[in-house]
């Protein structure tokens, strides 16, 4: 079947697909399931009657082309993936939907960033619109945008995909792989159980006593020789001083074992002298602490003169090479507050694309073009896309969750925008303001 895609862009709305066919050619069992019960692997749409065709206008809304996310990602991710791109050709018939009538190309394969999963745009007409080689195009082109760790798993899906492919078969693998990788896992994780043999290099009585039974389990032994410890540590002699802390004046005052045995302090003593004698030593420690402060903030500030900052000539030079960052090509000069990168050049080539995003530490591997530091967490870890085309440069959102803005203005997720030199961009709300620059 002939069709046309019209792509419509709306700072307010957002970004829309438009396709039109004739009335003869449209599914109607499936028009109709569909729009009382959408299943969630294709884009929404609505529809209406003109001059004798059906135009159907598909909104983008929050899901991303699933190209924008090209990288090496885990096995899990990656087989998470390929069951979400099959899936929906093998269960569409429950919607009385056709597997020919899905756009097969990759250009319009979306993801949803939310829950993980692909988004067909699907055209419910009778003749289909897409066929095998199409199929077998869209398969090959993934495979090399993503890619994953596994070099065995990837192979696999390699082979799969130059062979004669069948959905069917593909699944069957991914699952046999999962059952292997946990079949694998089990059989290296050792089976841990109680062992009553002493470790190598450790005492032939298992611990450090004389009274050791060596057919006795180490841990009881072990016990025991703790519990002998402890009654030894309890059997010690006092320290030589007790130290309490005056109530009133907060000041620390020790006390001499000798004292204490001399009678001073004993309990049948005088109190009088008791009382006494602790007052003296509570002026004695009180006169040493305000004499020696403890803190560095109790002393006392002095009014001296403020000596002037110098600056050295080596800063002068870092900062006058930080203001004269010159692009060797188009890209983002940086123009915030915050210490973040000076240039952001895009060196990409007409139907190229270059990504934005935030380093990811549990990944641990570069995924955009562009990487901000971890620590900038106003800008999301797949925040936008630049890409070219004959008209110039445009910037897409990829949904992120601090927004991307184009001179103070918040884009809408997924709509392209065109950039004009001297343009402010900014890559959410914390500093991260740049200024697109073309030499």
């Amino acid at each position: 079947m002939i069709y046309e895609i019209q792509s419509k862009n709306d700072f307010i709305t957002g970004s829309y697909l438009v396709i039109k066919i004739p009335e003869s050619d449209v599914d109607i069992n499936a028009l109709y399931t569909i729009q009382s019960d959408r299943p969630n692997f294709i884009l929404p749409f609505h529809y209406k009657h003109i001059n004798n065709k059906v135009e159907f206008t598909y909104k983008i809304g929050i899901y991303n082309k699933l190209q924008y996310f090209a990288g090496e990602v885990s096995p899990e991710e990656y087989i998470r993936m390929w069951q979400n791109i099959l899936k929906p050709l093998l269960d569409c018939g429950d919607w009385f939907m056709n597997p020919c009538s899905f756009l097969l190309n990759i250009d319009h394969l979306y993801f949803n960033k939310a829950d993980k999963t692909i988004v067909y745009l699907y055209v419910p007409s009778l003749r289909g619109c897409s066929g095998y080689e199409a199929f077998n195009a869209m398969t090959a082109e993934i495979s090399k945008l993503i890619t994953v760790s596994d070099a065995v798993l990837e192979n696999k899906v390699l082979k799969s995909i130059l062979e004669n492919f069948n959905p069917v078969e593909f699944i069957k693998m991914l699952n046999d792989h999962i059952s292997e990788n946990e079949c694998r896992q089990q059989d290296i994780m050792p089976v841990i159980e109680h062992d009553t043999t002493p470790p190598v290099g450790f005492n032939a009585k298992c611990g450090s006593g004389d009274n050791m039974n060596p057919n006795e389990p180490a841990v009881n032994q072990l016990i025991k020789e703790k519990s002998v410890n402890d009654k030894v540590i309890q059997s010690l002699p006092e320290q030589d001083k007790d130290i309490f802390i005056d109530i009133k004046s907060g000041v620390k005052v020790e006390e001499n074992k000798q004292d204490k045995e001399s009678g001073r302090y004993r309990m049948f003593s005088s109190r009088s002298k008791r009382k006494k004698a602790k007052e003296e030593k509570i002026v004695k420690a009180k006169t040493e602490h305000e004499k020696k402060p403890e803190n560095k903030s109790d002393i006392p500030l002095k009014s001296e003169p403020v000596e002037p900052v110098v600056v050295k000539q080596a800063e002068i030079i870092d900062i006058t090479h930080t203001m004269s960052v010159i692009l060797r090509g188009p890209g983002l000069k940086y123009i915030g507050r915050a210490h973040l990168p000076q240039a952001i050049e895009i060196p990409i080539a007409e139907g190229e694309m270059f990504s934005i995003g935030r380093f990811d530490a549990g990944v641990g591997k570069k995924q955009s073009s562009f990487e901000f530091d971890k620590k900038t967490k106003a800008v999301s870890r797949r925040h936008a896309v630049i890409e070219r085309d004959l008209s110039g440069y445009k910037i897409i959102d990829l949904s992120s969750s601090a927004g991307t803005f184009i001179n103070d203005k918040k884009l809408p997720p997924n709509t392209p925008y065109g950039l004009e030199r001297g343009c402010r961009v900014s890559f959410g709300n914390s500093g991260a303001d740049y200024v697109w620059e073309v030499s």
